[in-house]
């Protein structure tokens, strides 16, 4: 009996170191293979892939108590960027970053892209302020970050009416349409006194043109855009149920041109009919096949 006593607690013994040994591995493969992962952050820093980086550690696969050791490769990442004035690469993707940054890390990157900025500005402002029109495109060729900033924009068109004969309504105008009028950024000042400019007056041409005058062309500016813009968008969506149409028989609400690129094509004659309601016609094809339409389009057919 006391053999198998001991047998007993023997083989529970063996059990329990078992599971302890199987939960010591585990661990250290999980260990393993955050170390792998973290090395991995490590390597694409150093070899500057960054874009490799940001896509690692926003897939990187860890447990919530383990995102401090990403935030730490985070940290690295950050100084990095800020050391090499990357200003591109942090204004285009801080806010893909921020979710594995830290709250002093985050708040680091805001504040340089902020200041940098700045500094493009003031750059802009000078070059514009010295006429220094080479300077002005160089800035404006280069202006990752700054493409849709409201300053750096007008400050360039206004660089633009500076090169131009100012002294006209041509050139007044070309800038108010330009700059909106709601813009109230760095050389406001000098970009109202381009735009109504009353140098040329006469009573012989156009203008001056007041601060009324380019409210009304702003406008007038965004009402066209918008209509060529839709007129843009029915003319694609035109072509494309045009395209949609060849090869396929056709289908109520198609119009005439999609009927033509479809299986049948043109029909053998055309019976047309106007009353004060609309237009009536009647396509036909032969074989009993005919098509109906209600002010061009197909609303009934018969084959």
């Amino acid at each position: 009996m006391i053999k198998v006593k001991h047998f007993t607690i023997g083989i529970g013994l063996l059990l329990i170191l078992s599971a302890c040994s199987g939960e010591k591995t585990v661990k250290e493969d999980n260990e393993s293979k955050i170390e792998a992962e973290i090395l991995t952050l490590e390597t694409l820093l150093k070899e500057k892939k960054y874009e490799d980086l940001l896509i690692k550690m926003e897939t990187i696969d860890l447990s919530e108590s383990e995102t401090d050791k990403v935030r730490a490769v985070g940290t690295k990442f950050v100084d990095q960027l800020i050391q090499e004035k990357n200003f591109e690469f942090l204004d285009s993707k801080y806010n893909r970053m921020r979710i594995n940054l830290n709250r002093d890390d985050w708040t680091k990157v805001v504040k340089f892209v902020e200041q940098e900025k700045e500094l493009r500005l003031d750059e802009m402002e000078q070059a514009v302020r010295n006429n220094d029109f080479q300077k002005v495109q160089e800035l404006y060729d280069h202006a990752k970050g700054l493409e849709d900033n409201a300053d750096f924009s007008a400050m360039y068109k206004y660089a633009q009416y500076l090169q131009t004969d100012q002294n006209s309504y041509e050139a007044s105008g070309a800038l108010a349409l330009a700059v909106d009028p709601e813009y109230h950024g760095r050389m406001r000042e000098e970009i109202v006194a381009g735009i109504t400019n009353t140098s040329y007056a006469s009573p012989l041409t156009f203008g001056p043109i007041s601060l009324d005058d380019w409210n009304w062309i702003e406008r007038e500016y965004r009402n066209n855009l918008f209509t060529m813009e839709r007129i843009s968008n029915a003319e694609k969506e035109r072509k494309e149920k045009i395209e949609s149409a060849r090869g396929s028989n056709p289908s109520l609400g198609m119009t005439y041109e999609e009927v033509l690129a479809s299986l049948w094509g043109e029909p053998y004659d055309v019976n047309r009919t106007v009353t004060e309601y609309g237009t009536y016609e009647q396509w036909v094809y032969g074989n009993g096949q005919y098509l109906y339409f209600e002010d061009g389009i197909l609303t009934s057919f018969q084959d």
